[in-house]
Parts: structure tokens; C-alpha cells; sequence
């Protein structure tokens, strides 16, 4: 295995680790089949109501999960690194229930719908793997949609910038946080500019700091 090889199979196996510890034989295979991608701001990697020609893994950078356009546009989530994308309306063969575009500059593996049906199909331990990490994912989103559709603007505000925090730090646009909420903009800022008025957040330039996450969270019932 080349080291370039080596590095991408043991970024793979960091990714699917949570769901799936593979062995150095299934790893290799994944990597070898996964092709080097770059999105430029803007650019999708598939369309809503199309079926995707691959699957997405992203390594750097952020995928943007898009419904609607103009007044009914809503994000339906934001992919980080180990995030995938792609794989669920291919495995049902139906058109993505979404657009993936890329924020800033994305870099991701990618691996054509034909090689990822044949790696399915060849060992039983990925396919195990990718189901466990479908059955996760589906999971998050239920979790997601019941925190976002339920509540006040300040306890649904709470807990999206609870579940979106890396490292104590959401990195998305008001825009996009807005967008994931169904919340209008002026409203977003409000509250935001409340939770930062009582020291719980502080907000900059495309990015919120968690400053007291344990008041933050008491916030997602929308106490005081």
C-alpha cells in the first residue's frame, strides 16, 4: 500500500470506527476504490431530484444539505468531516430528497455508485457497518427534528447550537442557522443577541461560542 493509500485508509477507518472496526483488508479495499474531490464554493456534489452517481465522504470543509429554493428553501443539515452523503437514495434507487453544495471550499472522498454497491455486496462486515451507521444517522435526525419543530424560538435556538457545537463553537452563517431552524433572520438575531447578553454564547462573524453550555442547555426548555 503506497503511503498516500495508507493515509486515506486510516482516515476511513476513523470515520466508520463509531459503527464498524475494520480490519487493515477491508480498510485498504474502501480506500482504494475512494476518489480525491474538491468543491469550490457553491458547487453541489448532487442535486435534489436526482438520483446521486456516488456517495460523498467529506474530509474537509462543510456540505450544506439543501431543500426548496428562494422563500421555501430550508437546510435540512450541514456535513463535517466523516459526514456522508449520497448513500441513502442510492441504496433506495429514488431522487435525493435534497441538494448538497458546498460552504467554502469542500475536500471529500467520493466513490461511484457502482464501486459502492460491488463493496455491499462483497463483504458482509461493511454492509453491516453501513447499516449501523444509517440506523445512527436516522436516529440524529429524529432527535434533530424533534428539538427544531417544537418549542419556542429560544429553546429550539438552544438545542441546535448544543447539537451543532464542535469544540464549543458553531461555525455556520445566521443565515444557514436560520434556515435550519424555520426561523426568519430578525429572530435568530434576537435571540442571540439575548444569549449573549445573559453570557451564554458569543457571537462573531459566521461563528457562535458556547460560553456556559450548562446554562445553554437549560435554555432548551425554555426556562430562564
Amino acid at each position: 500500500m503506497s503511503p498516500t493509500a495508507g493515509r486515506t485508509a486510516g482516515w476511513i477507518t476513523r470515520c466508520l470506527s463509531g459503527c464498524w472496526p475494520p480490519g487493515k483488508e477491508d480498510a485498504a479495499r474502501l480506500a482504494a476504490r475512494l476518489q480525491q474531490r474538491q468543491l469550490r464554493p457553491g458547487e453541489t456534489a448532487f442535486r435534489q431530484g436526482a438520483v446521486p452517481d456516488g456517495i460523498w465522504v467529506v474530509r474537509s470543509g462543510q456540505l450544506e444539505l439543501v431543500a426548496g429554493s428562494g422563500t421555501e428553501r430550508v437546510v435540512v443539515g450541514m456535513l463535517e468531516s466523516c459526514g456522508i452523503a449520497g448513500d441513502i437514495p442510492l441504496l433506495l434507487g429514488r431522487p435525493a430528497v435534497c441538494t448538497a453544495r458546498a460552504l467554502g471550499d469542500v475536500q471529500a472522498g467520493y466513490l461511484p455508485a457502482a464501486g459502492f454497491l460491488a463493496l455491499l455486496d462483497d463483504s458482509p462486515a461493511l454492509a453491516r457497518a453501513w447499516l449501523t451507521g444509517l440506523a445512527r444517522r436516522h436516529f440524529r435526525a429524529q432527535q434533530a427534528l424533534a428539538q427544531t419543530v417544537g418549542g419556542s424560538a429560544e429553546s429550539r435556538t438552544a438545542s441546535l447550537l448544543l447539537r451543532e457545537a464542535r469544540d464549543g463553537t458553531v461555525t455556520y452563517a445566521q443565515t444557514t442557522l436560520a434556515a435550519m431552524l424555520g426561523l426568519r433572520r430578525p429572530t435568530l438575531n434576537r435571540v442571540l443577541k439575548e444569549f449573549e447578553q445573559e453570557g451564554l454564547v458569543r457571537v462573531g462573524y459566521r461563528r457562535v461560542d458556547l460560553l456556559e453550555p450548562d446554562r445553554l442547555r437549560g435554555r432548551t426548555q425554555g426556562g430562564p
